[in-house]
């Protein structure tokens, strides 16, 4: 098991260089004015970094000591329906908009994926909502997609 996690650490340190080193053909620009680079490579170094801190750790490990030989049925089926419930988040972004679809998939994986208790799972939704929309468009002045449905009632 453990040759498994060093491999697959290997694999992820590998592909997050790769991206790392492609993004810099993009451009990074600067930090004022960020390249479509910037981004990629951000991400790209801190999934290396955390791969190889994972390499590190299970290279340090004395002995393999985990009685599961991979994932459970259940886990496999969560997995699943969080990429579905993500794949359906992207086209409710057109529909919703940027603050409803996301307080609806905060709302999901707070309470479905990792139980809490519902005066928990909202007041993490909504603190986590306001801290991306403050982030993104009032910091960033990123534009956020505001919905059909909602420029239709506002129209």
């Amino acid at each position: 098991m453990k040759r498994t996690y060093l491999i697959t650490y290997f694999v992820w340190v590998l592909l997050a260089l790769s991206v790392a080193a492609e993004s810099g053909r993009l451009g990074f620009g600067t930090f004022g004015r960020p390249g479509p680079g910037f981004l990629p490579f951000l991400a790209g170094i801190c999934l290396a970094v955390l791969a190889g801190a994972g390499m590190i750790q299970t290279i340090l490990k004395k002995s393999d000591t985990e009685a599961g030989s991979g994932f459970r049925a259940a886990d496999i089926l969560r997995i699943g329906l969080v990429a579905a419930v993500l794949f359906v988040y992207v086209f409710l972004w057109d529909v919703l908009g940027f603050l409803a679809s996301t307080f609806l998939l905060l709302l999901f994986l707070f309470r479905c994926v990792e139980p809490l208790r519902w005066r928990t799972v909202f007041v993490a939704s909504g603190l986590t909502l306001a801290f991306t929309y403050i982030l993104f468009s009032v910091l960033l002045g990123a534009r956020l997609p505001a919905g059909r449905l909602w420029t239709y009632f506002i129209s």
